[in-house]
């Protein structure tokens, strides 16, 4: 299994300049994190750094997919997943992120585990929605059984049938009001 330090990035003793790294993103990934949002991906991470002086960008270009659940079906489904961002790392005394694209890392620090920050990007660059994708007959390509199954549970909306059974006195002083207004 993968370690955390394997996601470091020793940038002192680094000359000024660009420098290259390269991350994979899977099962093993996903295991460092306590209560991780998805078990498993196929992603390469390629991080270009530039060092100067005063501060460290650092460019995340994120390529491949991650394994989601279906919002319909809750069967596995392949999410892509294609981002580029940029942090800029600075130096201060304490460690602190006052935004989300700024890092401020003590002076002292040697390194920087780029871990979370791969995490991070990765989960908040995936679509809110996960759903299989429609076919050529306009439907979904989900699993049908479960679908079924799943439209057993259904609930209708109970307000819209019950508008005018269990009114509560007090509103209806508020509508006539507001049907005065119209």
């Amino acid at each position: 299994m993968r370690k955390l330090k394997e996601y470091s990035i020793e940038f002192k003793g680094l000359k000024d300049g660009v420098h290259h790294f390269e991350f994979l993103v899977d099962a093993a990934f996903f295991g460092l994190f306590e209560n991780a949002l998805y078990e498993d991906a196929q992603t390469k991470v390629q991080v270009n750094l530039t060092k100067s002086q005063q501060m460290l960008i650092l460019d995340f270009s994120m390529e491949g997919s991650i394994v989601s659940l279906c919002d319909y079906c809750l069967e596995p489904l392949n999410v892509a997943v294609d981002h580029e961002s940029r942090i800029y790392v600075k130096f201060g005394s304490d460690y602190d992120e006052p935004s989300e694209d700024i890092v401020v890392l003590p002076r002292d620090e040697h390194a920087l585990n780029v871990a979370q920050l791969i995490y991070d990007l990765l989960v908040t660059s995936l679509p809110i929605k996960h759903v299989h994708p429609i076919d050529e007959s306009g439907r979904r390509s989900c699993n049908p059984e479960m679908v079924q199954k799943l439209s057993e549970y259904l609930v209708e909306d109970a307000g819209e049938a019950d508008d005018d059974t269990d009114s509560d006195p007090r509103w209806d002083e508020l509508k006539k009001l507001i049907d005065k207004h119209k």
